[in-house]
């Protein structure tokens, strides 16, 4: 539809969503390009070349729709619109990728790279979205991608279309990480390497092995995620930069956990080095998500770690800056502010910090924050009663557990 008229898909999105636009001149150009019927709209559509467009509109081979004067004029215009939506669809390519499947074909260049658009839009709904909701759907994605790699002997495209199977197992681990089922993650995480190895994709690999160390982590096994994540920052040496910035704050956070100072610094520092050559909206899938906010996050965690005096600064701008849909981040920077807190026992803030993460943490699925809150329990002390700490493990442990019976 954004082809034919001319216009960005964000523009039709909005058009859907909100207030139609009242432009007549456009309305009638729009109405030419899509072959509506004079007969529903409530203005003269436009028969002369002045309202032409350079922009091709669908096949002129759309019948004619016949008013049957019922009165339900909503109605009556969705079924015209399906009536060009389906005369626009036979032509696009989503129509070749559905014959290439059928038919067993190999995909062409713009089939590969609508699926590899699709893979990335995973990326960006797991930003948001929680993981069950999109776990399936990106399973059978997976599927479709393996389909077209088995009839598929162009070099070039095997790889594109490998790395892209490699991403889809990376992040359908990633999402069973989220849905506290290890045992899977790790398996779609080795698929990952194996597919990102056979394309000879680094970034891709660094990816995985970035993934796989939040598995060792939760598995309170911090030394081996540092070492994942050295091995994860040699396949990034001097090249994408994002996904070094990525690697290298995440090492930053496992060393704070065990109080490595010196690498911790280190870390940072190639962290935010490398982010200043970063696009992280042009580079690969899953990079888009980690925007300043994210980089901002990972710090906030390794000072907080460490007791740093400006934690708690640096969290607070962080906070100001996110926006609306940035549920999971503001989740687990409160969640790394609470456990600040109870570290320096201060456990009224903690307390107060974590009735805030806690509901974000469990119907966002934030899995990272669920482990910082786990982590929070482990620092309060154990005091007999009802007091503050043990008001709050007993809340936080009833909270995450019953999200973790139900998943």
């Amino acid at each position: 539809m954004s082809e034919w008229l001319g216009i960005g898909q964000s523009q039709v999105s909005r058009i859907e969503r909100d207030r139609p636009p009242t432009d007549l001149a456009k309305l009638r150009q729009w109405a030419r390009l899509l072959n509506v019927p004079q007969s529903v709209l409530w203005f003269q559509a436009a028969d002369d070349a002045s309202d032409a467009s350079p922009t091709s509109g669908p096949p002129p081979n759309l019948a004619p729709y016949k008013h049957d004067d019922r009165g339900d004029d909503d109605v009556y215009r969705r079924d015209v619109l399906k009536l060009a939506s389906a005369a626009i669809m036979s032509a696009a390519p989503w129509q070749r990728l559905a014959d290439t499947i059928e038919h067993g074909l190999a995909p062409d260049a713009r089939t590969i790279d609508l699926m590899q658009d699709r893979t990335t839009e995973f990326f960006h709904l797991e930003e948001t979205t929680p993981s069950r909701t999109i776990l399936a759907s990106l399973i059978e994605h997976g599927v479709t991608l393996r389909d077209l790699l088995a009839v598929t002997s162009n070099e070039q495209d095997r790889r594109r279309l490998l790395s892209a199977v490699g991403e889809t197992e990376a992040l359908a681990g990633w999402l069973e990480f989220d849905l506290s089922k290890p045992r899977e993650a790790l398996k779609r995480y080795k698929e990952a390497l194996k597919m990102a190895e056979e394309a000879g994709d680094g970034p891709l690999i660094a990816c995985t092995l970035n993934y796989w160390s939040y598995l060792l982590a939760s598995q309170d096994k911090s030394d081996e995620a540092v070492e994942v994540l050295a091995r994860a920052g040699e396949h990034v040496r001097g090249s994408a930069p994002t996904t070094q910035a990525w690697v290298a704050a995440r090492q930053a956070e496992e060393a704070a956990r065990i109080g490595e100072l010196a690498t911790v610094e280190r870390a940072l520092e190639r962290a935010f080095t490398a982010y200043d050559y970063a696009r992280p909206h042009h580079e690969r899938s899953w990079t888009s998500f980690f925007g300043a906010s994210r980089l901002g996050s990972l710090a906030v965690s390794s000072y907080g770690r460490l007791g740093h005096r400006d934690t708690d600064s640096l969290a607070g701008s962080l906070l100001k800056s996110l926006s609306p849909s940035e549920t999971k981040v503001r989740a687990l920077v409160v969640s790394d502010l609470a456990l600040s807190a109870a570290t320096k026992a201060d456990y009224d803030r903690a307390d107060a910090l974590a009735s805030q993460a806690l509901p974000l943490a469990v119907r966002y699925e934030a899995s990272l924050a669920q482990d910082r809150l786990w982590e929070l329990t482990e620092k309060l002390p154990q005091v007999p009663g009802r007091g503050v700490t043990s008001n709050l493990r007993q809340r936080i442990t009833s909270g995450l557990s019953t999200k973790h019976q139900e998943a």
